[in-house]
This record gives structure tokens, C-alpha cells and sequence, in this order.
């Protein structure tokens, strides 16, 4: 509403923020030639008014509020109206369907409606809320691909921070920013995390430099991105190993084989062998194995206890359990997900490995 409120009061009456025709005429008359000369068109010659599009164009102070309208406009459609369309009306519930191995690295994929992927924003998961006399208990693996990408390249140094119940990202953010770890700060720590997930796939320092700034945030110039490269690969040298091995014995063998056994066949793919798909389908399915074994084991931990399953969201479960058995139901989910893991990596260290909350909705348990 204040999106909309905002947008109009710019727009004035006659111009209507859904008609992308309107618009385009309204940014014709308003922008400078500097800023109108490049601005991408469509094939009938009007201005895009996508959000991506006008993200790009940020720096002009009309294109701001257009942009939080358009979030807003498509947050609201995609998982407002799009999800509200499916609540059966017998149960009040969305009952969304769920299949095993369903993307290429064998996580389970969700559809009708997709709801792995929603707004993480507090207000919006705070609808997903537990009956009277019920509340949600979220557990999740703490840094579970960094700590299979440790496993399967085998490097001492990543594995002897799990061993010891360390943070991966303050380390990481240690060893790239040459301090002591109990000296890192909160901002270097987030500064790690698209350097430790970026690198783990194989991105170049260029590629890891727009990653960190798109997806945490984080500015970082390429000459910062090439420095922070050199660092992590000086600290984890094994798991470089590992990466430059399997990507000439998939390039070879134009397949890849995740722990279990799961085997993607590049060859069959319209896009053949991928370098980054190649070190990210070991670990990633390694990740989704590890979540199958540990719901395989859920109904025997569950025995006797008031609880349902509601939700799966790659590294996180989701439960519906009632008041008197929320310890029992953490408990028994706690080990129902390390036994998971010991299941497909027997080797792997615990410490850390699950954390659990509960609350009255998806938000508090979060």
C-alpha cells in the first residue's frame, strides 16, 4: 500500500503503474537524454519497465520507488493471489506436492505451489502459523554443503573446523582478511559467505565479485574478489585439489556421481559438461541424500509423538507438532537428521551439525 501510494503521487492521475505503455510514455517525458538514450526497449520501440530493468537504472531518483512497487506488485501475485489460489478449501491448507529427485542434483523439487522458495521476510512467513495448541519447530543443517564439500574433497583443514564445532565463515573470513579469529567482525563474516559458497563451485574472481554484491550485499571489487580467492584457496589447498580432479575426470568422462550413487549424465544434457554443475552435483546431491536419509528416519524417531511433517526446504525441516511434545519432537528430529547424515558420510563430524526452534509460526521457529 505505501508502494502504491508513493508511486502514484509521482505519477500523478493519469498515468496507471500497471500499463507498461503508460509508463514508458511517463519516463519518455520525465528522464534526461543521457539516462533515455541507452534505456532498453522493446521490439514496438516502448521503454522496459521490468524490475530488472530498472534496477539496472537505479540512480535516478524516479526509478526507485517504480522498482519497490514492481517487488512489491510481484511479491503480492507470486505468493499472495499464487498461493492463496491453492488452500483447499476442506482443510484450509495448501497441500503443495513434492518429488523425489527432482532437479538435476537430486533435491526435491515443489510445485503447486512451490513453497521452498518463499519471501524470507519476517512478515510474510509469519502467516504460516500452527493451529491453537500447535506450534512449528524448524531444524536445519548448519553450513551442510560447505560441510560435505569438506567430506568428499577430503580437506584436513575445512574438516578439522567441523570437527571442533567451528564457524566455517569466520574462519574463512579470518584467513582472507588476515586477522585472529576471535577478531573477525560481524561484516567480514557475511563478507565470507559468498567467497566460501561462490568459490566452492568454481566461480572466477569477476563472477564471485558480482555474486557477492547480488546475492549478500557485499561490495567487492574485482581486485578484492582475486585477493580473497588466493586467500581461500591457501587455506583449504585440498579442497582446490579436489575441485581441479573432478572437473577433468567429469570433462572426461562427461558424467559426474553424487555419494550415493546418483549419476548425471551430462552427455544427455542439451548443455553437455558444465565446469561449475560438475563440483556443485557431488556436493548439492551429497546435501539432498544426506535430508532423504534423515526423513527415511523420521517416522521411527516420531513414535508416540504428536507431530507431522509440513514443509522440506533443502537443508531445513518443518514440523507441525502439538504443545506437550515440543522437546520430544526437537529431540527426535535432531537425531532422526545427524543419524542422516552419518547414514551417507559415517566420518562426518556432529558438532553444530542441527539447530532447532520452535514457535507459533514459520518466523518464530526461524
Amino acid at each position: 500500500a505505501n508502494a502504491t501510494e508513493n508511486l502514484k503521487a509521482i505519477l500523478g492521475p493519469y498515468t496507471s503503474p500497471d500499463s507498461p505503455k503508460q509508463l514508458s510514455d511517463w519516463l519518455k517525458a520525465e528522464l534526461d537524454p543521457e539516462t533515455l538514450n541507452p534505456w532498453p526497449k522493446t521490439k514496438t520501440g516502448q521503454l522496459k519497465t521490468d524490475a530488472n530493468t530498472l534496477s539496472r537504472h537505479l540512480e535516478h531518483r524516479l526509478t526507485t520507488p517504480l522498482l519497490l512497487y514492481k517487488e512489491a506488485e510481484k511479491m503480492l501475485s507470486t505468493f499472495g493471489t499464487g498461493y492463496t489460489e491453492h488452500i483447499n478449501p476442506k482443510t484450509g491448507r495448501i497441500h503443495s506436492s513434492f518429488r523425489l529427485g527432482g532437479t538435476s542434483t537430486g533435491r526435491l523439487s515443489c510445485s503447486s505451489p512451490n513453497i521452498q522458495n518463499p519471501p524470507r521476510d519476517k512478515s510474510f512467513r509469519e502467516l504460516f502459523s500452527a493451529p491453537p495448541g500447535r506450534s512449528i519447530i524448524v531444524a536445519d543443517y548448519g553450513q551442510i554443503e560447505l560441510r560435505i564439500a569438506a567430506l568428499v574433497s577430503g580437506d584436513k583443514n575445512m574438516l578439522k573446523i567441523y570437527e571442533k564445532g567451528q564457524d566455517l565463515h569466520k574462519m574463512t573470513a579470518a584467513s582472507t582478511v588476515g586477522v585472529l579469529s576471535e577478531e573477525v567482525t560481524k561484516e567480514q563474516r557475511q563478507a565470507a559467505k559468498p567467497v566460501n559458497f561462490g568459490l566452492l563451485y568454481g566461480q572466477g574472481y569477476r563472477g564471485l565479485a558480482r555474486y557477492a554484491q547480488a546475492t549478500y550485499g557485499v561490495d567487492m571489487t574485482e581486485n578484492d574478489a582475486k585477493s580473497a580467492r588466493e586467500a581461500f584457496f591457501k587455506a583449504y589447498p585440498d579442497l582446490r585439489r579436489w575441485q581441479q580432479s573432478a572437473a577433468r575426470d567429469a570433462e572426461r568422462r562427461k558424467r559426474v556421481v553424487t555419494p550415493c550413487g546418483r549419476i548425471r549424465d551430462f552427455s544427455k544434457e542439451a548443455r553437455g559438461y558444465r565446469y561449475t554443475e560438475a563440483l556443485n552435483t557431488p556436493i548439492q546431491g551429497g546435501a539432498a541424500e544426506v535430508l532423504m536419509a534423515a526423513l527415511s528416519r523420521l517416522p521411527k524417531c516420531q513414535k508416540n509423538i504428536d507431530a507431522k511433517l509440513v514443509n522440506i526446504v533443502h537443508d531445513e525441516i518443518v514440523l507441525e507438532v502439538g504443545n506437550k511434545y515440543i522437546d520430544r519432537a526437537k529431540a527426535a528430529l535432531e537425531k532422526a537428521m545427524v543419524e542422516g547424515m552419518l547414514s551417507v558420510f559415517p566420518q562426518a563430524g556432529t558438532r553444530n551439525l542441527v539447530e532447532s526452534k520452535s514457535g507459533n509460526n514459520w518466523a518464530e521457529a526461524k
